[in-house]
């Protein structure tokens, strides 16, 4: 493995020198061409573990998240994520509208409150439902919203990288990013999030790709945060190409209680 994944490398490198080396901007215009389903439906079981008091604590929930993605027009993509189980935080969902400039509404629904509230700016930086993720991490942001520097190629998981430095632009809680793109897949391995100084505030793994359908997606997807507490996404299932139609992602059907 060792030695086929540094033949690999060793092609990349030398493909590069010949065609030139490639700039970050142009790294993450790859990572955003790969090939994406029109529409997906895909279930996620999702695992928090938190230490509390020196114990560690686990909760395990299970959502759908509804996906439309688009070539034209002022939306890039819209997402509706709805929780399934357990019974406490079933009916809770999460509505997200990426526009091709950058910009994003969303809006979250607790059944209890029978009514969608907007996120707002301020709220950005909560975490989501408990988890290490925040209301930012679920949206798609647009490359243009970061400045990106090439920093060279690591060997991650087996798997040769890009590493880039992305650097905000917009308002975003966090300065800075540090990615690692898989070289022959373009997809993306590892997120460090950082807010200054030169530790991270959390990592987002996903080591493993699956191809389904013609496209690739991660096995699952584990955020920690620099105290230990993790966030675990596991695709279950997912359906490429499910000719979902526009009126899901609205809140009328946000606040649908089934």
């Amino acid at each position: 493995m060792i030695n086929k994944t540094k033949a690999i490398l060793f092609i990349i490198l030398l493909s590069q020198l010949l065609l030139g080396e490639i700039t970050g901007l142009e790294i993450m215009n790859q990572v955003r061409n790969n090939p994406i389903p029109a529409s997906s439906i895909t279930h996620f079981e999702l695992t928090i573990i938190k230490k509390k008091k020196g114990r560690l604590k686990k909760k395990v929930r299970e959502f759908v998240r509804y996906q439309k993605n688009y070539k034209f027009g002022k939306y890039n993509r819209k997402t509706l994520v709805r929780f399934s189980k357990p019974a406490i935080v079933k009916g809770t969902g999460l509505l997200n509208w990426s526009y091709r400039n950058g910009e994003q509404d969303q809006w979250f629904f607790l059944p209890k409150l029978k009514t969608a509230k907007k996120i707002n700016s301020k709220d950005r930086s909560k975490t989501f439902m408990g988890t290490n993720f925040t209301y930012e991490d679920l949206e798609s942001n647009a490359i243009s919203n970061h400045t990106y520097k090439t920093l060279g190629i690591e060997t991650l998981y087996g798997y040769p990288c890009h590493v880039i430095e992305a650097i905000s632009s917009s308002s975003s809680i966090y300065k800075w990013k540090k990615y690692w793109i898989d070289m022959a897949t373009f997809q993306i391995k590892k997120i460090e999030y950082y807010e200054s100084g030169t530790s991270p505030i959390k990592v987002l793994t996903a080591q493993k790709h699956k191809l389904l359908e013609g496209y690739y997606i991660p096995e699952s997807m584990v955020m920690t945060s620099s105290n230990g507490d993790q966030t675990t996404m596991a695709i279950r299932k997912a359906i490429m190409d499910a000719g979902i139609q526009d009126d899901i992602f609205t809140q009328k059907f946000l606040i649908r209680i089934k």
